[in-house]
C-alpha cells in the first residue's frame, strides 16, 4: 500500500514538473502569419536578419500582431529600432550581455510622447 501511493505521488510530482516546465513556452507561441508579418515589419524598420536585436524586434511585433493590433507592432519595431540605435551610440559590441541588455532596457522604455501626455 505505501509503495503503491509514493509511485502515484511520484508520477504527480513528475508530470507537475513537466507542465511547469512547458507552460511558459506555449504562453509565448505565436503564429506563423504573425511572426511573418513581425519580420517585415522589423525588417522595413531597418532591423537585420540574424541578430538579437531583430529576435527581439519579431518577438515583441508578432505578439502585437496576435493581439490584432498592427499599430502597436509598428510601434513596437519602431521601438525597438531606436533602442538598437541607441546601444549602437554607446559604442556597445553587438555580440556582448551588455548589448542585449541595453537594448532590452531601452526597448523597455516607454517612449517619450507617452510619457508628455501622461504629464498634462
Amino acid at each position: 500500500m505505501f509503495r503503491s501511493k509514493l509511485r502515484l505521488y511520484t508520477i504527480f510530482v513528475v508530470v507537475g514538473a513537466l507542465l511547469a516546465g512547458v507552460s511558459p513556452y506555449a504562453a509565448r507561441a505565436q503564429s506563423g502569419d504573425a511572426l511573418a508579418h513581425a519580420e517585415h515589419t522589423c525588417l522595413d524598420q531597418g532591423i537585420g536578419p540574424n541578430s538579437v536585436t531583430f529576435d527581439a524586434c519579431t518577438e515583441r511585433a508578432a505578439s502585437a500582431y496576435d493581439e490584432g493590433e498592427p499599430g502597436l507592432a509598428a510601434d513596437e519595431a519602431h521601438r525597438v529600432a531606436e533602442a538598437q540605435q541607441a546601444c549602437m551610440s554607446y559604442d556597445l559590441d553587438p555580440q556582448t550581455l551588455g548589448y542585449h541588455q541595453c537594448v532590452a532596457q531601452q526597448a523597455d522604455r516607454a517612449p517619450s510622447t507617452t510619457i508628455r501626455a501622461l504629464r498634462y
